[in-house]
Protein backbone atom coordinates (compact mmCIF):
# COMPACT_ATOMS: atom_id res chain seq x y z
CA UNK A 1 0.00 0.00 0.00
CA UNK A 2 1.66 3.34 -1.23
CA UNK A 3 0.60 5.94 0.69
CA UNK A 4 -2.76 6.26 2.42
CA UNK A 5 -1.06 5.61 5.76
CA UNK A 6 -3.51 8.87 7.24
CA UNK A 7 -6.83 7.02 5.52
CA UNK A 8 -5.92 4.12 7.49
CA UNK A 9 -4.78 5.29 10.92
CA UNK A 10 -8.19 6.44 10.42
CA UNK A 11 -9.97 3.43 9.74
CA UNK A 12 -8.05 1.55 12.64
CA UNK A 13 -9.64 4.14 15.31
CA UNK A 14 -12.71 3.82 13.68
CA UNK A 15 -12.65 0.35 14.12
CA UNK A 16 -11.17 0.45 18.05
CA UNK A 17 -14.00 2.92 18.64
CA UNK A 18 -16.08 1.47 21.45
CA UNK A 19 -19.11 3.00 19.42
CA UNK A 20 -20.67 2.14 16.47
CA UNK A 21 -19.64 5.46 13.71
CA UNK A 22 -20.85 6.03 10.47
CA UNK A 23 -17.78 7.23 8.03
CA UNK A 24 -17.99 8.34 4.50
CA UNK A 25 -15.19 8.24 1.81
CA UNK A 26 -15.15 10.03 -1.23
CA UNK A 27 -12.82 10.54 -4.08
CA UNK A 28 -12.75 10.18 -8.34
CA UNK A 29 -13.52 7.30 -10.19
CA UNK A 30 -10.12 5.09 -10.01
CA UNK A 31 -8.39 6.83 -7.23
CA UNK A 32 -8.09 3.85 -4.91
CA UNK A 33 -11.39 4.08 -2.35
CA UNK A 34 -12.21 0.48 -2.82
CA UNK A 35 -8.86 -0.82 -2.99
CA UNK A 36 -8.50 0.83 0.24
CA UNK A 37 -11.33 -0.33 1.87
CA UNK A 38 -10.66 -3.75 0.63
CA UNK A 39 -7.00 -3.75 1.73
CA UNK A 40 -8.29 -3.12 5.07
CA UNK A 41 -11.27 -5.37 6.36
CA UNK A 42 -9.71 -8.30 3.89
CA UNK A 43 -5.96 -8.43 4.39
CA UNK A 44 -5.30 -6.33 7.59
CA UNK A 45 -8.55 -6.50 9.92
CA UNK A 46 -9.67 -9.94 9.47
CA UNK A 47 -11.06 -9.78 12.74
CA UNK A 48 -14.15 -7.88 11.92
CA UNK A 49 -17.60 -9.15 10.16
CA UNK A 50 -17.43 -7.70 6.54
CA UNK A 51 -20.29 -6.72 4.72
CA UNK A 52 -19.49 -5.21 1.40
CA UNK A 53 -21.91 -4.09 -1.60
CA UNK A 54 -21.74 -2.23 -4.58
CA UNK A 55 -24.16 -0.02 -6.66
CA UNK A 56 -24.66 -0.57 -10.24
CA UNK A 57 -24.65 2.55 -12.66
CA UNK A 58 -28.04 2.66 -14.84
CA UNK A 59 -30.14 0.11 -13.15
CA UNK A 60 -33.24 0.69 -11.71
CA UNK A 61 -34.07 0.11 -8.32
CA UNK A 62 -35.43 -3.00 -8.33
CA UNK A 63 -32.24 -4.60 -10.00
CA UNK A 64 -29.97 -2.80 -7.38
CA UNK A 65 -32.02 -4.45 -4.57
CA UNK A 66 -31.49 -7.82 -6.50
CA UNK A 67 -27.94 -7.13 -6.52
CA UNK A 68 -28.06 -6.43 -2.48
CA UNK A 69 -29.96 -10.00 -1.92
CA UNK A 70 -27.35 -11.31 -3.86
CA UNK A 71 -24.42 -9.49 -2.29
CA UNK A 72 -26.15 -10.34 1.42
CA UNK A 73 -26.40 -14.38 -0.27
CA UNK A 74 -22.52 -14.15 -1.35
CA UNK A 75 -21.36 -12.73 1.97
CA UNK A 76 -23.10 -15.00 4.27
CA UNK A 77 -24.88 -17.66 2.21
CA UNK A 78 -28.39 -16.20 3.45
CA UNK A 79 -31.85 -16.28 1.08
CA UNK A 80 -34.47 -14.07 2.42
CA UNK A 81 -37.75 -15.63 3.36
CA UNK A 82 -40.03 -13.45 1.38
CA UNK A 83 -40.20 -11.31 -1.55
CA UNK A 84 -38.34 -8.08 -1.25
CA UNK A 85 -40.15 -5.19 -2.47
CA UNK A 86 -38.73 -2.36 -0.89
CA UNK A 87 -35.02 -0.95 0.86
CA UNK A 88 -36.88 -1.02 3.87
CA UNK A 89 -37.56 -5.09 3.23
CA UNK A 90 -33.45 -5.06 1.92
CA UNK A 91 -32.20 -3.70 5.48
CA UNK A 92 -34.83 -5.47 7.42
CA UNK A 93 -33.41 -8.77 6.09
CA UNK A 94 -29.64 -7.27 6.03
CA UNK A 95 -30.00 -6.64 9.71
CA UNK A 96 -31.79 -10.56 10.62
CA UNK A 97 -28.91 -12.28 8.63
CA UNK A 98 -26.06 -9.88 10.44
CA UNK A 99 -27.81 -11.04 13.31
CA UNK A 100 -27.64 -14.85 12.92
CA UNK A 101 -24.10 -14.55 11.45
CA UNK A 102 -23.31 -13.01 15.08
CA UNK A 103 -24.63 -15.70 16.85
CA UNK A 104 -23.16 -18.43 14.45
CA UNK A 105 -19.89 -16.92 14.84
CA UNK A 106 -19.96 -15.49 18.36
CA UNK A 107 -18.46 -12.95 17.01
CA UNK A 108 -17.42 -9.64 19.69
CA UNK A 109 -15.76 -7.74 17.46
CA UNK A 110 -16.31 -4.66 15.14
CA UNK A 111 -18.97 -5.17 11.76
CA UNK A 112 -18.52 -3.57 9.21
CA UNK A 113 -21.00 -2.48 6.36
CA UNK A 114 -19.25 -1.26 3.56
CA UNK A 115 -21.45 0.56 0.64
CA UNK A 116 -19.60 1.48 -2.37
CA UNK A 117 -20.83 3.93 -5.32
CA UNK A 118 -23.85 4.60 -3.49
CA UNK A 119 -24.50 7.72 -5.73
CA UNK A 120 -25.33 5.02 -7.91
CA UNK A 121 -27.82 2.87 -5.55
CA UNK A 122 -30.90 5.55 -5.77
CA UNK A 123 -29.50 9.13 -7.46
CA UNK A 124 -32.95 10.67 -6.45
CA UNK A 125 -33.38 9.42 -3.54
CA UNK A 126 -36.55 7.69 -5.96
CA UNK A 127 -36.74 4.30 -4.52
CA UNK A 128 -36.46 5.36 -1.06
CA UNK A 129 -32.66 3.78 -0.09
CA UNK A 130 -31.75 6.72 2.02
CA UNK A 131 -34.46 6.90 4.13
CA UNK A 132 -34.35 2.59 4.49
CA UNK A 133 -30.52 2.96 5.07
CA UNK A 134 -30.84 6.07 7.79
CA UNK A 135 -33.80 3.92 9.12
CA UNK A 136 -31.62 1.05 9.45
CA UNK A 137 -28.19 3.20 10.98
CA UNK A 138 -29.86 4.93 13.46
CA UNK A 139 -32.49 2.55 14.85
CA UNK A 140 -30.04 -0.82 14.45
CA UNK A 141 -26.24 0.12 13.90
CA UNK A 142 -25.92 2.58 16.19
CA UNK A 143 -27.57 1.29 19.16
CA UNK A 144 -25.24 -1.61 18.95
CA UNK A 145 -22.31 -0.36 19.30
CA UNK A 146 -20.54 -2.16 17.18
CA UNK A 147 -20.63 -1.15 13.79
CA UNK A 148 -18.29 0.38 11.15
CA UNK A 149 -20.61 1.75 8.45
CA UNK A 150 -18.99 2.97 5.61
CA UNK A 151 -20.28 4.74 2.48
CA UNK A 152 -18.48 5.13 -0.66
CA UNK A 153 -18.61 7.31 -4.10
CA UNK A 154 -16.60 8.70 -6.97
CA UNK A 155 -19.39 11.69 -7.08
CA UNK A 156 -18.64 13.67 -4.01
CA UNK A 157 -20.45 16.63 -4.30
CA UNK A 158 -23.65 14.06 -4.13
CA UNK A 159 -22.62 13.09 -0.91
CA UNK A 160 -22.09 16.61 0.14
CA UNK A 161 -25.46 17.26 -1.01
CA UNK A 162 -27.51 14.30 0.04
CA UNK A 163 -25.88 12.83 3.12
CA UNK A 164 -23.74 15.63 4.61
CA UNK A 165 -25.75 19.08 4.21
CA UNK A 166 -29.12 17.80 3.84
CA UNK A 167 -30.52 19.06 6.87
CA UNK A 168 -34.47 17.06 6.03
CA UNK A 169 -32.34 14.19 5.42
CA UNK A 170 -32.26 10.75 7.73
CA UNK A 171 -28.59 10.99 7.93
CA UNK A 172 -27.87 14.80 8.91
CA UNK A 173 -25.57 15.17 11.58
CA UNK A 174 -24.99 11.47 11.70
CA UNK A 175 -21.74 11.27 9.97
CA UNK A 176 -18.54 10.74 12.39
CA UNK A 177 -15.64 10.84 9.87
CA UNK A 178 -15.30 12.14 6.56
CA UNK A 179 -12.34 10.38 4.88
CA UNK A 180 -11.33 12.43 1.11
CA UNK A 181 -9.30 10.14 -0.85
CA UNK A 182 -6.58 12.43 -3.39
CA UNK A 183 -4.08 11.60 -5.49
CA UNK A 184 -0.81 9.95 -4.75
CA UNK A 185 1.76 13.28 -4.29
CA UNK A 186 4.15 13.49 -6.57
CA UNK A 187 6.44 11.26 -3.93
CA UNK A 188 3.89 8.97 -3.72
CA UNK A 189 3.97 8.56 -7.67
CA UNK A 190 8.05 7.88 -7.44
CA UNK A 191 7.62 5.89 -5.18
CA UNK A 192 4.62 3.29 -6.89
CA UNK A 193 6.50 3.87 -10.34
CA UNK A 194 9.55 2.45 -8.86
CA UNK A 195 8.20 -0.12 -6.29
CA UNK A 196 5.34 -0.91 -7.78
CA UNK A 197 5.27 -0.93 -11.35
CA UNK A 198 9.44 -1.37 -11.61
CA UNK A 199 10.41 1.74 -13.52
CA UNK A 200 14.02 2.70 -13.25
CA UNK A 201 13.65 6.49 -14.33
CA UNK A 202 14.78 10.38 -12.96
CA UNK A 203 12.26 12.45 -10.82
CA UNK A 204 12.22 15.06 -14.59
CA UNK A 205 10.48 11.64 -15.99
CA UNK A 206 8.01 11.03 -13.13
CA UNK A 207 6.66 14.46 -13.50
CA UNK A 208 5.84 14.16 -16.97
CA UNK A 209 3.79 11.03 -16.09
CA UNK A 210 2.45 13.18 -12.99
CA UNK A 211 1.35 16.47 -15.85
CA UNK A 212 -0.19 13.64 -17.75
CA UNK A 213 -2.00 11.07 -15.34
CA UNK A 214 -1.96 13.31 -12.39
CA UNK A 215 -1.24 10.99 -9.73
CA UNK A 216 -4.64 8.56 -10.12
CA UNK A 217 -3.48 5.09 -9.19
CA UNK A 218 -5.60 3.10 -11.31
CA UNK A 219 -4.15 5.31 -13.87
CA UNK A 220 -0.17 4.98 -13.51
CA UNK A 221 -1.05 1.02 -12.48
CA UNK A 222 -2.13 0.64 -16.46
CA UNK A 223 1.52 1.88 -17.49
CA UNK A 224 4.22 -0.68 -18.70
CA UNK A 225 7.56 -0.80 -17.51
CA UNK A 226 9.20 -2.29 -20.91
CA UNK A 227 8.04 0.80 -22.60
CA UNK A 228 8.99 4.75 -22.61
CA UNK A 229 6.66 6.78 -21.29
CA UNK A 230 6.22 8.57 -24.82
CA UNK A 231 5.17 4.94 -26.06
CA UNK A 232 2.97 4.17 -23.08
CA UNK A 233 0.94 7.56 -23.31
CA UNK A 234 0.62 6.56 -27.06
CA UNK A 235 -0.49 3.29 -25.93
CA UNK A 236 -3.21 4.63 -23.92
CA UNK A 237 -4.70 7.27 -25.46
CA UNK A 238 -3.68 7.61 -29.55
CA UNK A 239 -5.43 3.75 -30.19
CA UNK A 240 -9.04 3.75 -30.85
CA UNK A 241 -9.12 0.87 -28.04
CA UNK A 242 -6.48 2.60 -25.65
CA UNK A 243 -7.55 2.22 -22.05
CA UNK A 244 -7.92 5.75 -21.60
CA UNK A 245 -8.78 7.19 -24.64
CA UNK A 246 -12.91 6.93 -23.78
CA UNK A 247 -11.83 7.54 -19.77
CA UNK A 248 -12.22 11.10 -19.97
CA UNK A 249 -15.97 10.55 -21.35
CA UNK A 250 -16.66 7.63 -18.96
CA UNK A 251 -15.51 9.66 -16.09
CA UNK A 252 -17.67 12.80 -16.67
CA UNK A 253 -20.63 10.75 -16.73
CA UNK A 254 -19.84 8.79 -14.18
CA UNK A 255 -20.41 11.75 -11.86
CA UNK A 256 -22.35 14.11 -13.68
CA UNK A 257 -24.77 11.98 -15.52
CA UNK A 258 -27.13 14.22 -17.71
CA UNK A 259 -25.38 17.48 -17.40
CA UNK A 260 -21.99 15.75 -18.03
CA UNK A 261 -21.57 17.92 -21.15
CA UNK A 262 -22.12 20.93 -19.20
CA UNK A 263 -19.38 20.49 -16.95
CA UNK A 264 -17.32 19.18 -19.69
CA UNK A 265 -18.14 22.63 -21.62
CA UNK A 266 -16.56 24.40 -18.28
CA UNK A 267 -12.98 22.53 -17.95
CA UNK A 268 -12.94 22.60 -21.58
CA UNK A 269 -12.94 26.65 -21.46
CA UNK A 270 -10.61 26.39 -18.31
CA UNK A 271 -8.12 24.43 -20.46
CA UNK A 272 -7.52 26.72 -22.59
CA UNK A 273 -6.09 29.70 -20.47
CA UNK A 274 -3.40 28.75 -18.03
CA UNK A 275 -4.27 32.03 -16.06
CA UNK A 276 -8.13 30.77 -15.64
CA UNK A 277 -12.18 32.45 -15.98
CA UNK A 278 -14.27 34.25 -13.32
CA UNK A 279 -17.85 33.39 -13.20
CA UNK A 280 -18.74 36.50 -15.16
CA UNK A 281 -16.04 35.65 -18.29
CA UNK A 282 -17.48 31.98 -18.06
CA UNK A 283 -20.82 33.10 -17.88
CA UNK A 284 -20.51 34.81 -21.41
CA UNK A 285 -18.44 31.42 -23.28
CA UNK A 286 -20.53 28.99 -22.02
CA UNK A 287 -23.17 28.19 -24.93
CA UNK A 288 -25.55 26.32 -23.32
CA UNK A 289 -29.30 26.93 -24.10
CA UNK A 290 -29.68 25.87 -19.72
CA UNK A 291 -27.06 28.02 -18.73
CA UNK A 292 -28.16 30.44 -15.90
CA UNK A 293 -26.01 31.87 -13.17
CA UNK A 294 -27.47 29.05 -10.70
CA UNK A 295 -26.64 26.41 -12.79
CA UNK A 296 -23.38 27.71 -13.77
CA UNK A 297 -22.45 28.28 -9.55
CA UNK A 298 -23.62 25.04 -9.04
CA UNK A 299 -21.98 23.55 -11.63
CA UNK A 300 -18.79 25.31 -10.78
CA UNK A 301 -18.83 23.95 -7.13
CA UNK A 302 -19.73 20.32 -8.34
CA UNK A 303 -16.12 20.42 -10.42
CA UNK A 304 -14.69 21.92 -7.33
CA UNK A 305 -15.80 19.32 -5.03
CA UNK A 306 -14.45 16.60 -7.72
CA UNK A 307 -11.47 18.28 -7.62
CA UNK A 308 -11.13 19.29 -11.76
CA UNK A 309 -10.56 23.12 -10.76
CA UNK A 310 -9.92 25.31 -7.67
CA UNK A 311 -10.41 28.92 -7.07
CA UNK A 312 -7.58 31.34 -7.11
CA UNK A 313 -7.98 34.39 -5.80
CA UNK A 314 -6.80 37.74 -6.68
CA UNK A 315 -4.01 39.35 -3.84
CA UNK A 316 -5.81 41.41 -1.41
CA UNK A 317 -9.09 40.26 -2.76
CA UNK A 318 -11.39 36.86 -1.09
CA UNK A 319 -13.58 37.09 -3.76
CA UNK A 320 -14.36 39.60 -6.15
CA UNK A 321 -12.41 38.58 -9.21
CA UNK A 322 -11.41 35.23 -7.63
CA UNK A 323 -10.38 33.04 -11.13
CA UNK A 324 -11.09 29.43 -11.61
CA UNK A 325 -8.00 27.01 -12.60
CA UNK A 326 -8.07 23.41 -13.94
CA UNK A 327 -6.39 21.62 -10.82
CA UNK A 328 -6.46 18.14 -12.61
CA UNK A 329 -3.43 17.24 -14.76
CA UNK A 330 -5.57 14.45 -16.69
CA UNK A 331 -8.23 16.66 -17.70
CA UNK A 332 -5.99 19.19 -18.87
CA UNK A 333 -3.71 17.00 -21.12
CA UNK A 334 -7.12 15.13 -22.73
CA UNK A 335 -8.26 18.50 -23.69
CA UNK A 336 -5.04 19.60 -24.95
CA UNK A 337 -4.04 16.67 -26.72
CA UNK A 338 -6.85 14.29 -27.37
CA UNK A 339 -10.20 15.88 -27.48
CA UNK A 340 -9.01 18.15 -30.42
CA UNK A 341 -8.47 14.60 -32.84
CA UNK A 342 -10.99 12.71 -34.38
CA UNK A 343 -11.67 8.82 -34.37
CA UNK A 344 -10.37 8.58 -38.01
CA UNK A 345 -7.68 10.67 -36.71
CA UNK A 346 -6.74 8.62 -34.11
CA UNK A 347 -7.16 5.63 -36.10
CA UNK A 348 -4.58 6.92 -38.87
CA UNK A 349 -2.18 8.28 -36.05
CA UNK A 350 1.02 6.13 -35.21
CA UNK A 351 3.73 7.25 -32.40
CA UNK A 352 1.43 10.80 -32.07
CA UNK A 353 3.10 11.86 -28.63
CA UNK A 354 6.11 10.48 -29.24
CA UNK A 355 6.76 12.48 -32.27
CA UNK A 356 5.04 15.79 -30.38
CA UNK A 357 7.79 15.88 -27.60
CA UNK A 358 10.07 18.55 -29.32
CA UNK A 359 7.24 20.60 -30.75
CA UNK A 360 6.28 24.05 -29.49
CA UNK A 361 2.96 22.89 -28.87
CA UNK A 362 4.45 20.67 -26.41
CA UNK A 363 6.45 22.91 -25.04
CA UNK A 364 3.31 25.19 -24.30
CA UNK A 365 1.36 22.43 -22.79
CA UNK A 366 4.53 21.31 -20.39
CA UNK A 367 5.31 24.92 -19.24
CA UNK A 368 1.25 25.25 -18.17
CA UNK A 369 1.06 21.64 -16.75
CA UNK A 370 4.26 21.78 -14.79
CA UNK A 371 3.19 25.33 -12.87
CA UNK A 372 -0.29 23.17 -12.23
CA UNK A 373 1.60 20.25 -11.36
CA UNK A 374 3.78 22.78 -9.05
CA UNK A 375 0.06 24.45 -7.66
CA UNK A 376 -1.19 21.02 -6.83
CA UNK A 377 1.79 19.95 -5.01
CA UNK A 378 2.77 23.20 -3.10
CA UNK A 379 2.96 21.29 0.59
CA UNK A 380 6.38 19.88 -0.93
CA UNK A 381 7.48 23.42 -2.20
CA UNK A 382 6.75 25.11 1.22
CA UNK A 383 8.68 22.18 2.85
CA UNK A 384 11.81 23.44 0.78
CA UNK A 385 11.09 26.83 1.59
CA UNK A 386 10.65 25.93 4.68
CA UNK A 387 8.06 28.35 5.49
CA UNK A 388 4.68 26.16 6.04
CA UNK A 389 3.96 27.20 9.64
CA UNK A 390 3.51 30.91 7.51
CA UNK A 391 1.79 29.84 4.37
CA UNK A 392 -1.54 31.56 3.32
CA UNK A 393 -2.44 30.39 -0.45
CA UNK A 394 -1.40 30.57 -3.47
CA UNK A 395 -2.59 33.79 -5.47
CA UNK A 396 -2.15 34.92 -9.14
CA UNK A 397 -1.91 39.06 -9.71
CA UNK A 398 -1.95 40.54 -12.74
CA UNK A 399 -1.31 44.69 -14.29
CA UNK A 400 -2.39 46.14 -17.21
CA UNK A 401 -0.11 48.90 -18.16
CA UNK A 402 -1.85 52.58 -18.76
CA UNK A 403 0.55 54.16 -20.83
CA UNK A 404 3.25 53.46 -23.53
CA UNK A 405 6.34 53.13 -21.25
CA UNK A 406 5.25 50.43 -18.77
CA UNK A 407 4.59 46.14 -20.01
CA UNK A 408 1.50 44.65 -18.03
CA UNK A 409 2.56 41.67 -16.40
CA UNK A 410 0.56 38.70 -14.46
CA UNK A 411 2.25 36.32 -12.06
CA UNK A 412 0.22 32.89 -12.07
CA UNK A 413 1.98 32.02 -9.25
CA UNK A 414 2.22 34.12 -6.30
CA UNK A 415 2.66 32.61 -3.29
CA UNK A 416 1.61 34.47 -0.04
CA UNK A 417 2.77 34.34 3.39
CA UNK A 418 2.19 35.97 6.84
CA UNK A 419 4.27 39.40 7.38
CA UNK A 420 3.68 40.71 3.83
CA UNK A 421 6.25 38.05 2.78
CA UNK A 422 6.26 37.03 -0.72
CA UNK A 423 7.20 34.61 -3.51
CA UNK A 424 7.17 35.11 -6.92
CA UNK A 425 7.42 31.44 -8.87
CA UNK A 426 8.65 30.90 -12.31
CA UNK A 427 8.23 27.79 -13.44
CA UNK A 428 9.97 26.06 -16.02
CA UNK A 429 9.85 22.55 -17.70
CA UNK A 430 12.87 22.28 -19.78
CA UNK A 431 14.94 19.10 -21.19
CA UNK A 432 18.04 20.64 -19.85
CA UNK A 433 19.38 23.60 -17.69
CA UNK A 434 17.26 27.16 -17.37
CA UNK A 435 19.35 29.54 -19.68
CA UNK A 436 18.45 33.38 -18.90
CA UNK A 437 19.58 35.21 -21.24
CA UNK A 438 18.81 39.22 -21.72
CA UNK A 439 16.04 39.19 -22.94
CA UNK A 440 14.23 36.84 -20.30
CA UNK A 441 16.25 38.37 -17.54
CA UNK A 442 14.22 41.69 -18.72
CA UNK A 443 10.63 40.03 -18.11
CA UNK A 444 11.36 38.58 -15.12
CA UNK A 445 12.72 41.64 -13.64
CA UNK A 446 9.66 43.31 -14.68
CA UNK A 447 7.22 41.26 -12.91
CA UNK A 448 9.05 41.95 -10.00
CA UNK A 449 9.29 45.66 -10.25
CA UNK A 450 5.54 45.98 -11.41
CA UNK A 451 4.44 43.89 -8.28
CA UNK A 452 6.86 46.33 -6.06
CA UNK A 453 5.32 49.37 -7.73
CA UNK A 454 1.67 48.27 -8.30
CA UNK A 455 0.87 44.81 -6.56
CA UNK A 456 1.86 45.93 -2.22
CA UNK A 457 -0.82 47.76 -0.76
CA UNK A 458 0.50 47.70 3.11
CA UNK A 459 2.50 50.79 4.25
CA UNK A 460 4.41 47.74 6.44
CA UNK A 461 7.68 46.11 5.67
CA UNK A 462 7.47 43.58 3.02
CA UNK A 463 9.75 41.17 1.19
CA UNK A 464 9.52 39.51 -1.97
CA UNK A 465 11.34 36.73 -3.08
CA UNK A 466 12.09 35.63 -6.69
CA UNK A 467 11.77 31.76 -6.70
CA UNK A 468 12.66 29.55 -9.83
CA UNK A 469 11.40 25.81 -10.18
CA UNK A 470 12.76 23.78 -12.75
CA UNK A 471 13.32 20.49 -14.22
CA UNK A 472 17.09 20.74 -13.92
CA UNK A 473 18.05 23.70 -12.38
CA UNK A 474 19.14 26.89 -13.49
CA UNK A 475 22.66 28.02 -15.42
CA UNK A 476 24.83 30.48 -13.18
CA UNK A 477 25.39 33.31 -15.80
CA UNK A 478 25.42 37.16 -15.11
CA UNK A 479 21.92 37.26 -16.13
CA UNK A 480 20.87 35.25 -13.28
CA UNK A 481 23.23 36.70 -10.70
CA UNK A 482 21.32 40.09 -12.09
CA UNK A 483 17.98 38.73 -10.95
CA UNK A 484 18.22 38.68 -6.89
CA UNK A 485 17.31 34.75 -7.09
CA UNK A 486 16.28 33.70 -3.50
CA UNK A 487 16.01 29.88 -4.15
CA UNK A 488 16.62 27.79 -7.22
CA UNK A 489 14.52 24.71 -6.91
CA UNK A 490 14.06 21.49 -9.02
CA UNK A 491 12.27 18.48 -9.30
CA UNK A 492 14.91 16.44 -7.27
CA UNK A 493 14.33 19.16 -4.61
CA UNK A 494 10.18 18.57 -4.93
CA UNK A 495 9.95 14.83 -4.73
CA UNK A 496 12.90 14.22 -3.08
Amino acid sequence: MIGRRKEINELNKLCQDKESRLAVIYGRRRIGKTYLVDYMFREKRTDCLFFEFTGSENQDAVDQRTNFVEAIYDWFKAEPTKEIKSWTDAFIFLKRTINQEIKNRQHRGKIVIFLDEISWIDRQNRAKFLSAFGHFYNTYCKKSKQFLVILCGSNASWIKNKILKDSRGSLYQRVDREIPIYPFTLEETKKYLIEEKGFDIDNKSVTEIYMILGGVAKYLDLLDASLSISQNIDRLFFELHGSLYGEYDALFKSLFYNRSMYHKEIVSHLCRKQSGYTITELAKLITSSDSTDKVLRNSIDELIDTGFIKPLNRLYNKSKDAKFIISDPFSLFYNKWVSVLSKNDIALLSNHYTNSINTPRYATWSGYAFELVSIINIDSYLKIRELGGVYKSVRYWKYISKNEEEQGVQIDMLVEYENNLYDIVECKFLNREFIIDKEEAEKIKNRVEMFKKYGIKTKHKYDIKLVLLTSYGVKINRYYNALNVADSITVDDLIG
